[in-house]
């Protein structure tokens, strides 16, 4: 849970990738855990955890088979940082105690997918909750109801709720097949954490093909179910799927990497001019 990933490869996508042309995935087995970890490394999420790095385990609510709710040991898995920060500033509020005994830790989605694979098999598994933010589930349901999906939601003291993380991805053309971007010659879907992201993209391609670009819709996709879909099923385009993080992330992230890479040469010993001393041996003084 310490490990801060490079996520520098990721941070110039968001702003400097154009969609391509629609195209049919190619034929792909479901896949290796060694592949969903290298789809996920490049991901950042925000846990509370204790000084050490280890993650804050929470009471929450599950409901059992029969429809009745009952506390189980839980992580709550952050997608934008400032979230956590809330979590944090209300928890050290009402427990001073805990001041300095928590905070926020940034690590890769692969990393919590990997701790999740193994409580699977736990006699009390620790359940893993994702928590998006409120722009996020507003920008799904809104996708939703437009497009008279109302049945994938879900209502909550008469309000619409998304329920899970969800991912924008978008459709264009007649058949309106998924739209892909191309990355080191190879086509892939991306799947947009950040709704703003995805427009950003679109309204690029609307400046460049304006033909093409009428025809292009905003879809939605809950994360756990890709993660299912990813692990589970011979699914033909799992193998084209990349996750793009939330512009907002890579960049706390970016800052975040600055800020220690100054720590760390600021601890550099430097070195100063000293007095006179007698020669060393060999020295040739």
């Amino acid at each position: 849970m310490k490990s801060l990933i490079r996520w520098g490869a990721t941070l110039g996508l968001v702003g400097g990738t154009l969609f391509g042309s629609v195209s049919a995935p190619a034929p792909a087995l479901a896949l290796s855990e060694d592949e969903i970890m290298q789809k996920l490394a490049s991901v950042p999420v925000f846990a509370i955890t204790d000084a050490e790095g280890s993650p804050l385990i929470a009471s929450i609510s599950n409901p059992e088979r029969d429809g009745e709710m009952t506390e189980v040991a839980g992580v709550f898995v952050f997608m934008n940082p400032q979230d956590a920060n809330r979590v944090v500033e209300r928890l050290t509020q009402e427990q001073p105690e805990m001041a300095g005994e928590v905070q926020v830790t940034v690590i890769s989605l692969a990393e919590i997918y990997q701790l999740e694979q193994r409580n699977r098999d736990q006699n009390t598994p620790i359940e893993f909750s994702y928590v998006p933010t409120r722009q996020d589930i507003e920008s799904a349901v809104s996708v939703l109801l437009d497009s008279g999906r109302e049945g994938e939601l879900v209502q909550q003291n008469g309000e619409y709720i998304y329920p899970g993380v969800p991912l924008f991805m978008a459709t264009a053309g007649p058949e309106q097949g998924y739209m892909t971007v191309e990355v080191n010659g190879e086509p892939v879907i991306p799947l947009f954490f950040g709704r703003d992201d995805l427009d950003n993209v679109i309204a690029h391609v609307e400046e460049q093909q304006p033909d093409f670009a009428s025809t292009v819709e905003t879809d939605v996709v809950r994360l756990e179910g890709v993660l299912e879909t990813l692990r589970n099923e011979d699914n033909e385009m799992v193998g084209q799927l990349m996750f793009v993080p939330h512009s907002e992330s890579l960049e706390f992230v970016g800052n975040l990497m600055q800020q220690m890479q100054q720590q760390r040469q600021q601890q550099q010993p430097q070195l100063q001019p000293g007095n006179s001393a007698p020669p060393l041996p060999d020295s040739g003084r």
